[in-house]
């Protein structure tokens, strides 16, 4: 078992890790938005999502990495950004993806380097800082490549490595970003243990980002899913990890059932859906969604015998990437752009050909206003028009008010749902008669 040190310098552990209202990003573009987190000491806080949600850009956030445009955070009670970067390392330690040491430093070496927070400038390392590396090598199952050249290793031995040396920084809160990759199974449960373990025995805050839905089932105690940088849903994983969440959020069908002992979920991706969109011989249906939003509709109405076109989507987004799997009309612009007129007219000739609009809840900005003006040109044009809304537009604007002009009217005269489910028993009933 793991036994940190007494620290010269204690800090409280009861208050774990908080983000309040976090809006964060690179240049003009923004990544997270006004995003709301805790990750509880004596707990494993897991984070899943798409790839783009937001999730790194967070643990950036949470490590101090990245400064956040707007909202509050909280190590321990400390915002690490009005702290020195050597108080702060003594608050957060980071597990990364990904490691490339820019020299070839000895496994001992590199553990060692999680003690600098507590060194000074004038000493080398004092016998607790060698007796605290030795500790946390063992914890992670490193103890014998000590003597071993970093770049020598294989890549789950450097992971395990960086583990060591976040172990011997012997933090409060301990972030980690894919902690699994390039581990083999044995290792994967090890490591997990041990980080579990250290949360529940020694009140750790830990939050990981999980891309494997089952390993997160298995070792958090509470979970936050994210899209299009907010959270979607956040709870227990027997609450967060549901068949709703896998459609609407990751935009796939899955069989979720309880697992093991503790009855936790377990997820199991159901086959593709086969789809011939260019066979014109079903009615179609086009989706306006964005940020992962419309990509449970997407595959609904697919399911239900719909041709589905969509759009205007942007390279990268989630249901952009969700449409080319299905291999659906689309229309589709860069990322972070705003919607030309072209690509407005080849959406605007789909959506007045559909028999059916679906237009879905997502966060609307500059870049994707166009896509409810053309909704509500088509709502008012006889198309039948459909908006799924969780959440509030006051929520999703980021227009300054005038995105929520116009969804308003757009829901006046469209018929609204909740749910992809309410979706799916209105069309039931209309394509069984």
């Amino acid at each position: 078992m793991f036994e940190p040190e007494q620290r010269a310098d204690p800090v409280t552990l009861h208050d774990g890790l908080i983000l309040e209202g976090v809006t964060a990003g690179y240049g003009s573009a923004a990544v997270v938005h006004d995003l709301h987190l805790e990750a509880r000491p004596g707990n494993v806080t897991g984070l899943i999502g798409p790839n783009g949600s937001g999730k790194t850009t967070l643990i950036r956030v949470a490590a101090r990495g990245l400064a956040p445009r707007a909202g509050t955070v909280r190590l321990a009670g400390i915002d690490p950004c009005r702290v020195s970067a050597k108080r702060a390392a003594r608050l957060v330690a980071v597990v990364p993806q990904e490691t490339a040491p820019a020299f070839s430093y000895s496994v001992l070496e590199m553990v060692l380097m999680g003690r600098s927070p507590y060194l000074s400038a004038w000493g080398g390392g004092r016998p607790e800082d060698w007796a605290q590396a030795r500790r946390a090598m063992a914890a992670a199952n490193v103890q014998h490549l000590a003597d071993r050249p970093i770049d020598e290793l294989s890549g789950g031995e450097r992971q395990r490595v960086v583990l060591a040396q976040a172990l011997a920084q012997d933090t409060p809160v301990l972030l980690l970003d894919e902690p699994t990759t390039h581990l083999d199974i044995r290792h994967v449960v090890d490591i997990l243990t041990l980080v579990r373990n250290l949360a529940r025995d020694q009140g750790r805050a830990v939050l990981a980002i999980f891309h494997d839905l089952n390993l997160a089932s298995a070792y958090c105690d509470r979970i936050y899913a994210l899209a299009g940088g907010r959270v979607m849903a956040a709870g227990s994983p027997g609450t967060v990890i549901t068949r709703d969440l896998m459609r609407d959020v990751f935009g796939v069908e899955a069989e979720v059932s309880p697992a093991g002992a503790a009855g936790r979920p377990s997820v199991v991706v159901s086959p593709p859906v086969a789809l011939d969109p260019l066979s014109g011989s079903a009615p179609r249906a086009h989706v306006i969604g964005g940020a992962g939003r419309g990509a449970g509709a997407m595959r609904l109405l697919a399911e239900l015998g719909f041709e589905v076109s969509a759009g205007v989507l942007h390279a990268g987004d989630t249901d952009q990437a969700v449409a080319e799997r299905l291999n659906l009309i689309r229309v589709t612009v860069p990322p972070f752009s705003e919607i030309d007129e072209r690509s407005a007219a080849d959406c605007r000739e789909l959506v007045q050909g559909a028999l059916l609009l679906v237009v879905c809840d997502a966060p609307i900005g500059r870049g994707n206003l166009e896509n409810v003006r053309l909704a509500l040109e088509a709502v008012r044009s006889g198309v039948r028009t459909v908006l799924i809304e969780q959440v509030p537009i006051r929520e999703r604007d980021f227009t300054g008010g005038e995105a929520t002009g116009l969804w308003r009217a757009l829901a006046a005269a469209a018929t609204i749902v909740g749910s992809s489910e309410e979706l799916q028993a209105l069309l039931t009933g209309r394509v069984a008669s």
